[in-house]
């Protein structure tokens, strides 16, 4: 049975899931405040490029609708809320009102706190929390490349195989989307927040793909030493960190998106403002408030924040 889903954020993973769920016969509603690109998806639709593809001509359309003010979508099945974390209230609060038990609003965003914000918004059993390994390049207003093909891990909040997370992951799968419903969600989203803090600062102050991050020993070490901060950090918050090896994690996820630049690279070059708050800006938080040290966490945010001042295609005058 078709269902209606509103996507709010309409970047590149939001066109991404967009494509996918439109392809499965669903009604799906991109909301975002870019009338340009609300416009551009209107006429057009949203379109697919294949991993590996460069050629524009296989890009695939696919019919949707988008609005800027989600106040005119009356009802809706599932929300999906893919904006970045600076976003995440007045997002959330633009479709408060399509929010409840039957119409949960679904957070695939990477970065800490994103959870928190909703649960002062909407109660918690209206909330199903997930992220996604797979990885994606926005091209134009209504098109986007898609990466590394990974899966998207979904979960409620109290960890219940609910009879709805068993439905959306149903409309997932049927769509040809990769995933799996788990019951420690939070400790799986730690994770990937640690390994993510890992790899997109230092894929955006060096400027190359993730896979690249892999080809010398000096970006490896760097990278196992983020890794390393943000464990102890998640220790000390007795958070519940699901996977074993957060090496193996980081390796597989640089090696699945080795042509990917990163979302935070992507940011950068199109002098938007990055997540780095939202990553290694919040272990630094979380690790101030449990008196340890992550001096190479520090580092990362103040280097992204002078590139967001700087920015990567501006030349620098002293």
């Amino acid at each position: 049975m078709a269902m209606k889903i509103v996507i709010v954020g309409s970047g590149a993973i939001g066109r991404l899931f967009s494509a996918f769920l439109a392809k499965g016969g669903h009604k799906v509603t991109l909301v975002d405040t870019d009338q340009e690109v609300v416009d551009a998806l209107n006429h057009s639709g949203v379109g697919l490029m294949a991993p590996g593809e460069s050629n524009p001509d296989t890009i695939n359309m696919q019919q949707v609708q988008a609005v800027s003010d989600p106040s005119t979508i009356r009802d809706c099945d599932l929300i999906l809320l893919t904006v970045k974390s600076r976003s995440t209230l007045s997002a959330a609060r633009s479709v408060r009102h399509l929010i409840n038990e039957s119409s949960p609003i679904l957070t695939l965003q990477t970065g800490l706190g994103n959870i928190e914000i909703l649960e002062k918004l909407v109660p918690p059993e209206h909330i199903i929390a997930g992220f996604t390994f797979m990885s994606a390049t926005a091209l134009g207003s209504n098109r986007v490349r898609q990466g590394g093909i990974g899966k998207t891990y979904l979960g409620e909040l109290n960890g219940d195989f609910s009879p709805r997370l068993a439905k959306v992951c149903k409309t997932f799968t049927d769509c040809g989307l990769l995933n799996q419903m788990v019951h420690r969600i939070i400790g799986r989203l730690w994770c990937k927040v640690i390994v993510y803090s890992a790899i997109n600062p230092l894929s955006s102050i060096l400027r190359i793909p993730n896979g690249s991050l892999l080809s010398q020993m000096e970006s490896v070490m760097l990278m196992k030493k983020l890794i390393d901060e943000g464990k102890k950090v998640a220790d000390a918050s007795a958070v519940d960190l699901v996977y074993p090896d957060l090496y193996e994690l980081l390796f597989d996820a640089c090696k699945q998106s080795s042509n990917n630049l990163s979302s935070m690279l992507q940011d950068l070059l199109n002098n938007r403002p990055t997540e780095i708050d939202a990553q290694n800006g919040a272990i630094c938080r979380i690790a101030e408030e449990n008196r340890i040290s992550t001096p190479t966490h520090h580092t990362m945010v103040q280097l992204v924040k002078l590139l967001e001042h700087w920015k990567p295609n501006q030349d620098s005058r002293f």
